[in-house]
C-alpha cells in the first residue's frame, strides 16, 4: 500500500508540471500581453459586464490571451471574447451569493406563508405591553439591509418561494408560466398596515385601539384575482374575485392597497436581472414591511409574486438598483483557473425611470422594451396584469377576463352565456 500511494505520489509530481507547461505551451502565441506562467490581473471600477469589459480591455492580444486560458481551464471551445466574459461574470456574480432562505432563518414553511400573505410578521399587532413590536420581531431585516443587500447579491428565491416559481401552466398572452417569473416582472401589493409612528399608512397609538384592519397609503385599484394563477400560494385551485362593479361602472371599491414592485432585462448581467433578489428583499421586507409597517395581501393573491401570478391592477410604484462595483479577472496558474472577482462597494435602491413616467413598474417594463431589455410579447402580457391608472381601463380588464368565462353583463341587448 505504501508503495502504491508513493507511485500516485510521483505520478501526480511529474503530471502537475506538465499539465501547467500544456497552458503555458497552448496559449503562448496568443498571450503575448500578458505572462500566463504567473499570476496576474486585469481590474476596473465599474459593473462585470460584455459592455464594460470591451470599453476598458480594447487590446486584441489581450482579448485572444484570455479565451485561451479560459477555453484551457474549463474545457471549452468558445470564440469570442464576448462570450468568456459574459460566463465569467455569471460565475462570478453567483459565486458568493447570499441565499434568500438565509434572510429570516425561520426555514421555508415561514417563508413561503409570509410571501403569500400569512404568518406572525403579517397578522400580529404590537400589544399594549410591547409585545409583538415589528421591530424586535423583524430586527433581522435591518441586519440583512445594511450587511448583505447593500454588498453582494442576493439569491432569488424560484428555488425556495413557491410564489416565485408556481409552475401554474397557465399563460398571458402567449407566454407560459413554466419557469419562474416569465414577465421579467414580479411585485407585492399590500392591504394592511401595523406599524405606527413612521409616517405612512394610518395605523396609530395606542395600538390596541388605532392599529387594527388599518390601512396603507393607496397608490392602485384591485381589478379582478384570477384564483388558479397563484393555487399553491392561495391553496385555492380555481375561481376568481372581481373588485369592479359593472353595473354601476365604478372602480376603486376595494379600499386602500398598495403595490410595488421591479422588472428586470432578458440578459441575466443586466444590474435589475442579477440584484432582482436584493430587490425582492428590500421591497418586500426591508422598505415596506420595517419601513413602512405594511403588510398582508389581497385575498386570493399572494403578497409578492410574479406579475403573472399575482393579482391584476391597475399600476404599481417600482425601484430599480444602482450597484458599485470594482471587477477583477483574475488568471492562477497554479490552480489553473480564470475567474471574474466582482466586490460590490455600494448597491442603491431608486424609484425605478419608465418610458413615460418614473416610479411605475408598467413604464419601467416600456423603458426595458424601448432598448430591447424586454420584448414585445412580455410588455404586452405585464400590460395586461398593470392594466393602467385611466378611468374604465380596470372594468374593462374585468369584462375581458369574464368574457374569456363565456360571462357577459346583461343590458343593451345582450343576454347572459351559459
Amino acid at each position: 500500500m505504501y508503495n502504491n500511494n508513493k507511485a500516485l505520489l510521483i505520478l501526480a509530481s511529474i503530471l502537475t508540471p506538465a499539465i501547467h507547461a500544456q497552458t503555458t505551451t497552448t496559449c503562448s502565441n496568443e498571450c503575448t500581453t500578458k505572462d500566463s506562467t504567473t499570476d496576474f490581473t486585469i481590474q476596473y471600477n465599474d459593473r462585470c459586464t460584455e459592455s464594460q469589459f470591451l470599453t476598458r480591455v480594447t487590446n486584441t492580444a489581450t482579448q485572444a490571451c484570455l479565451i485561451c486560458l479560459y477555453n484551457h481551464s474549463k474545457g471549452t471551445s468558445l470564440t469570442t471574447i464576448s462570450s468568456v466574459v459574459k460566463q465569467l461574470c455569471l460565475d462570478g456574480y453567483a459565486t458568493d451569493a447570499f441565499p434568500y432562505s438565509e434572510i429570516t432563518q425561520k426555514g421555508a414553511q415561514f417563508d413561503n406563508e409570509h410571501y403569500a400573505g400569512g404568518g406572525e410578521w403579517n397578522y400580529e399587532i404590537e400589544t399594549a405591553s410591547g409585545e409583538d413590536r415589528l421591530a424586535v420581531d423583524a430586527a433581522r431585516v435591518d441586519d440583512i439591509y445594511h450587511y448583505q443587500a447593500q454588498r453582494k447579491v442576493i439569491e432569488f428565491p424560484t428555488d425556495t418561494i413557491e410564489s416565485f416559481n408556481p409552475y401554474t401552466s397557465n399563460s398571458i398572452n402567449g407566454i407560459d408560466d413554466l419557469d419562474g417569473c416569465d414577465l421579467n416582472a414580479a411585485y407585492c401589493c399590500f392591504a394592511q398596515d401595523r406599524q405606527a409612528g413612521d409616517n405612512n399608512g394610518n395605523c396609530a397609538t395606542p395600538y390596541e385601539y388605532n392599529c387594527h384592519d388599518k390601512d396603507p397609503a393607496d397608490n392602485t385599484n384591485i381589478c379582478y384575482i384570477d384564483h388558479q394563477r397563484s393555487s399553491k400560494s392561495s391553496h385555492v385551485d380555481s375561481g376568481f374575485s372581481i373588485f369592479g362593479d359593472l353595473v354601476t361602472n365604478k372602480e376603486n371599491i376595494e379600499g386602500s392597497v398598495h403595490c410595488h414592485g421591479f422588472a428586470w432585462g432578458e440578459d441575466p448581467l443586466q444590474s435589475d436581472a442579477v440584484y432582482k433578489g436584493n430587490l425582492l428583499f428590500y421591497i418586500s421586507m426591508y422598505d415596506h414591511l420595517t419601513q413602512r409597517g405594511y403588510a398582508r395581501n389581497i385575498p386570493g393573491s399572494p403578497m409578492c409574486a410574479c406579475a403573472e401570478n399575482m393579482a391584476v391592477v391597475t399600476r404599481a410604484d417600482c425601484t430599480q438598483v444602482a450597484p458599485d462595483e470594482t471587477t477583477t479577472f483574475q488568471w492562477t496558474p497554479s490552480t489553473n483557473t480564470l475567474e471574474a472577482v466582482i466586490k460590490v462597494n455600494a448597491i442603491k435602491f431608486n424609484a425605478c425611470t419608465g418610458l413615460d413616467a418614473n416610479n411605475n413598474l408598467e413604464e419601467r417594463v416600456k423603458k426595458l422594451h424601448s432598448v430591447d431589455m424586454v420584448s414585445s410579447e412580455k410588455l404586452a402580457a405585464v400590460q395586461q396584469v398593470l392594466v393602467g391608472s385611466e378611468a374604465g381601463k380596470c372594468n374593462a380588464a374585468i369584462e375581458t377576463f369574464l368574457a374569456g368565462k363565456n360571462i357577459s353583463k346583461i343590458g343593451s341587448g345582450d343576454t347572459a352565456s351559459s
